[in-house]
């Protein structure tokens, strides 16, 4: 679906995780929390931020996804 472009980087946030937890089955609050797609930031792959009860992840959010 992300390389046929009916989800992505552009589709709103709500459209996208229901789409996630609809058909994937995708945990809801997982699917809210995609902090960029790759390579070329519309490719097929995603980060994604899964950590439950770290501090200070968002500082290092930039990096990730230039690194990614």
């Amino acid at each position: 679906m992300i390389e046929s472009e009916k989800i992505g980087p552009k589709t709103e946030s709500k459209e996208r995780s229901k789409v996630l937890v609809d058909q994937f089955e995708w945990d809801k609050t997982d699917s809210q929390k995609i902090w960029c797609f790759g390579p070329d930031t519309t490719g097929p792959n995603m980060l994604v931020d899964t950590a439950k009860g770290v501090q200070f992840l968002n500082e290092i959010k930039d990096s990730m996804e230039a690194a990614f």
